[in-house]
């Protein structure tokens, strides 16, 4: 993005980004979240909402008494005093999700704005680019263009700022909230040291009721610029995942329509999103097993075409088969369907359909060989030959991932058995379905917290894959 002025990617982050697999699926990935929960973006918690949206207004007014700052620099700074806060007051060992910057934070001590706006301070992927989409969309800014720093604030995102900042004015001396952070921007604050400001900006501390009760009626009414379907489907998004909440059960059937969806044609995006994300990961399976396979075998790091798909590469190919094959049948089931939102997305839909015909089409041979001409960043094709790309590891970066997700599972299952000894009415008797987009999870999060429940789901729920 040429407008990021926060810094690059450091080397912690390098070999993750390095090794990350598109498989040329951006736009349909895009689309199928889009007609999950349109307008939500990467958001699950409201704090979240509100600091992007503070951001952006003290940037305005900063700017309107002369200091030359970016949106971007003044919400990142304005997330990373949030951060600070949170971390310093959170006492569990490890990491909170509601928190970004847990080791980049560590032992800060100075966070005058100079040094929180630098390269560097805080970390690279800020939460503000995950809630950008959303902003817009549930009118809480007016944007020029999908540019954070053509963002201005709207009415409803200076009322959703005053209801969570008015309880605590003034925060310090005379100073409002806003303005309390306008003179940190603009150098005449050096230490925000204000006590009232922590509950104000810390991810740890929920929002307001008023201010829950704003967010609550964005997500319902959304912005101008958003089509009528749009704000419908997210608002029986919304009632289905209250639905599920009260019902204490994240798990439902695909042929049963819910009553609070209603919309086939929406059933039908959520359900073809879910069998299109299956074939996604059972593809990304298949490239993991064949660059084991290729690490392992000694072969001179090559597997032929013309040989047999290896023995632990095959059981990941009939997984593939079948995810794509179920995606087809749906598909085909519904192509009559003329629903607008699926119309504005026509031009992924065929990117996803042309994917899952080439995991069904031909022997293996020819399905990893179309899977690695979407890799080319882990596994490069070279003539009849699969060999090692810029990106390969041998399959230590998988191992180490695996290994990490089985030692955060032991750690949430001590939560849990943790909480059980406390109550056993919070727990769910079931789980999300495979692949369901992260909007809907997200979305049930953002609920939660938004209904102060938000604890009662820390140990089952999840963000964007990583436990809660």
């Amino acid at each position: 993005m040429t407008t990021m002025t926060w810094g690059l990617l450091g080397p912690d982050a390098l070999g993750d980004e390095r090794r990350t697999r598109t498989l040329g699926l951006g736009r349909a990935v895009r689309s199928f979240n889009e007609l999950a929960v349109p307008g939500l973006g990467g958001v699950w918690l409201g704090k979240h909402l509100f600091l992007a949206t503070l951001g952006v207004r003290v940037a305005q007014e900063a700017r309107a008494r002369r200091k030359q700052v970016t949106n971007i620099e003044v919400a990142n700074a304005v997330e990373a005093l949030a951060c600070w806060y949170g971390l310093r007051s959170n006492r569990e060992s490890r990491p909170d999700p509601r928190l970004r910057g847990f080791r980049k934070l560590a032992g800060k001590e100075d966070v005058a704005f100079a040094k929180v706006r630098a390269a560097g301070f805080y970390v690279s992927q800020p939460m503000r680019m995950s809630v950008g989409q959303a902003l817009p969309s549930l009118g809480l800014v007016e944007a020029g263009s999908t540019r954070f720093n053509t963002f201005s604030c709207t009415a409803a995102g200076e009322a959703l700022i005053a209801v969570q900042s008015t309880p605590y004015n003034p925060c310090y001396g005379k100073r409002n909230v806003l303005d309390y952070l306008v003179d940190w921007v603009k150098g005449e604050v050096k230490q925000p040291t204000a006590k009232k400001l922590i509950d104000v900006l810390s991810p740890l501390v929920a929002l307001s009721s008023d201010a829950r009760a704003v967010v609550f009626e964005r997500l319902r009414l959304g912005g101008s610029h958003e089509s009528a379907q749009e704000t419908q489907r997210r608002r029986a998004a919304l009632v289905w995942v209250e639905s599920l909440r009260k019902k204490n059960s994240l798990g439902f059937s695909w042929a049963d329509l819910p009553d609070a969806i209603g919309d086939l044609a929406h059933w039908h995006d959520l359900q073809a999103g879910a069998l299109f994300f299956q074939t996604r990961d059972a593809a990304l399976a298949v490239l993991d097993a064949l660059e084991r396979h290729i690490g392992e075998s000694g072969n001179g790091l090559r597997h032929s075409l013309h040989g047999k798909a290896p023995a632990g590469v095959a059981p990941h190919l009939e997984l593939l088969r079948r995810a794509a094959g179920a995606y087809r049948r749906l598909e085909q089931q519904t192509a009559a369907s003329r629903d607008p939102l699926r119309i504005q997305h026509a031009d992924a839909m065929a990117d996803a359909a042309k994917f899952c015909r080439e995991c069904v089409e031909g022997n293996d041979s020819d399905v990893l060989r179309k899977l690695v001409e979407r890799d080319e960043r882990v596994l490069h094709l070279k003539g009849a030959d699969i060999v090692p790309g810029p990106a390969f590891d041998g399959g230590r970066s998988v191992r180490a991932r695996n290994e990490a997700d089985v030692a955060a599972d032991q750690d949430e299952d001590e939560g849990e058995d943790a909480e059980d000894t406390r109550s056993t009415s919070s727990r769910p008797v079931s789980t999300w379905p495979d692949g369901l987009s992260y909007r809907v999870r997200n979305l049930f999060l953002l609920n939660a917290d938004l209904l102060g429940k938000l604890d009662e789901w820390r140990d089952v729920a999840s963000v964007n894959g990583e436990s809660l």
